[in-house]
């Protein structure tokens, strides 16, 4: 674990510990990792977190991809807002798809989007909505492999 004295503006004062750990694999075709990261506020409450994702490459330039996310966060709302430093566990999964073109040897192309939905407490509705979702569409220009 690791020491940062004051590291958040935020929580002036409050010094942290920090841990995280992750596993990593990859082959020719799929890349995958899990991830676990603890935050201990000192003095104050550990907030933790986990993440997976993968990427698969079936064949011919197709790519699928995937991410879950859950954290644990206590700054979702400004001092004054009676939620102020309430923690709250808010999880986002993530599931997408590019295709990739090569341009020339060096040089590529892919083109896709993603769609996200988040699973978050009730409480958090007012601010974030009942159901809240999120799309990205990209073009994202490569040079080497």
């Amino acid at each position: 674990m690791t020491r940062i004295k004051a590291p958040e503006a935020l929580h002036h004062g409050e010094d942290e510990g920090r841990l995280t750990a992750s596993l990593h694999y990859a082959d020719d075709r799929l890349s995958a990792m899990i991830a676990f990261s603890a935050k201990n506020r000192i003095p104050g409450p550990t907030l933790t977190a986990w993440l997976a994702e993968a990427n698969w490459n079936p064949a011919g330039g197709h790519n699928l991809f995937g991410r879950i996310e859950n954290v644990e966060n206590d700054e979702l709302f400004p001092e004054g807002d009676p939620l102020h430093g309430q923690a709250f566990r808010v999880t986002r999964a993530e599931a997408g798809y590019a295709y990739r073109i090569a341009i020339t040897d060096i040089v590529g192309l892919a083109l896709g989007g993603s769609a996200a939905v988040y699973g978050k407490p009730n409480a958090l509705d007012a601010a974030y909505g009942d159901h809240p979702v999120s799309w990205t569409a990209f073009a994202r220009l490569s040079l080497g492999d």
